[in-house]
């Protein structure tokens, strides 16, 4: 018996589909199968990738609004990301749209800020701050100087006092191991990204990586030649998998462990244009469950976030610190699920 539990994805449950997509965002089928695996060669807008890619993970949420009567809070959502950014890692774009549900649904007000523009754009009219993504401690005490509640959201800050929401990103890494070496594959390798704070730019270790360094090592796969780290986008998947190719030769990883789904979009297009067939060859797991992984060929397996659950409790969480400013510090770290669909054995 497995020491840890998933979910197989059955092609038979009802999902949206590419035409379903391409009827709400105006757009051909193929103009959209092109941009969920972030074809590079297609030539369009910003503006229509964009609209395909916040329609595919609306269509994927499915909102569930209640009609609440209005009240006099406003709250300020902190972009951590640029758009562009945003659009290669649609995780805080999940989160996102959590958040707004939420809000809405309670009769509250929300406004998008920047980290550019966040000193001028929030002042004393709102009730509360929640700050999307990573920010290093000076970055925290300078949101923090506006005398608001605030709430961070993808990242512990519980160590500098404030409340946080975080996804369990190590658990699954154990899972994944786990997995590979039920089904026979004992050499695992890593794709990951880096990222750093908004402001300061200081790169923060991710997660994942310490994770697999620690259960590797236990396991006895792991090997610091087999990781490889670059951004979470589908380029730096792309470009990283062909090192990992170059480098090992014959020698590569029968399964990898990619950091997120844009990366492993990457990586599937490197493996194909190697003839290194997924998952026969090299078997792929990565993270977030965000709507392009039902989309790629083949679909991929990989670590579903309960970013609509982050998004509500970052909401619950600011609306207690609004009522009781002097309570203790929380964080709410909500468990993953790992979803096995084509790309893995």
């Amino acid at each position: 018996m497995k020491a840890f539990a998933y979910y197989t994805e059955s092609r038979k449950k009802k999902t949206t589909t590419i035409k379903d997509i391409a009827n709400k965002a105006g757009v051909s089928i193929s103009t959209v199968s092109r941009i969920l695996n972030f074809d590079t060669t297609l030539s369009v807008t910003d503006a229509t990738r964009a609209r395909v890619l916040h329609v595919a993970e609306e269509m994927e949420y499915k909102p569930r609004r209640k009609k609440t009567p209005k009240t006099t809070t406003k709250i300020a959502v902190i972009q951590w990301h640029s758009e562009k950014q945003e659009l290669n890692d649609l995780y805080y774009l999940q989160i996102q749209y959590a958040i707004e549900n939420t809000v809405q649904s309670s009769g509250a007000a929300l406004q998008y800020v920047t980290t550019e523009n966040f000193n001028e754009a929030v002042n004393s009219t709102f009730s509360g701050i929640i700050a999307l993504g990573k920010y290093g401690h000076q970055e925290m005490l300078d949101i923090a100087a506006k005398k608001l509640p605030v709430v961070f959201v993808g990242q512990n800050s519980l160590a500098d006092g404030f409340d946080s929401v975080t996804s369990d990103y190590v658990s699954p890494v154990k899972w994944i191991i786990d997995h590979y070496l039920a089904a026979g594959i004992q050499d695992i390798g890593l794709i990951v990204g880096q990222e750093a704070t908004s402001i300061g730019h200081q790169e923060i270790k991710d997660t994942r990586l310490q994770a697999f360094e620690t259960f590797g090592q236990a396991a006895g796969v792991y090997t610091p030649e087999h990781v490889f780290v670059g951004a979470f986008t589908p380029e730096s998947g792309y470009a990283l998998m062909n090192e990992a190719i170059d480098q090992l030769g014959d020698k590569l990883p029968h399964g990898f462990i990619v950091g997120n789904d844009a990366m492993a979009v990457g990586v599937i297009r490197a493996l194909n244009e190697q003839d290194l067939p997924i998952p026969e060859r090299v078997s792929l797991i990565s993270f977030n469950d965000v709507a392009v992984a039902k989309y790629t060929s083949p679909r991929l397996s990989t670590v579903h976030a309960y970013t609509d659950l982050m998004g509500a409790g970052a909401v619950q969480l600011l609306q207690e610190r609004i009522s009781d400013p002097k309570r203790v510090a929380r964080q709410f770290n909500y468990a993953t699920k790992l979803i096995l669909r084509e790309s893995s054995k």
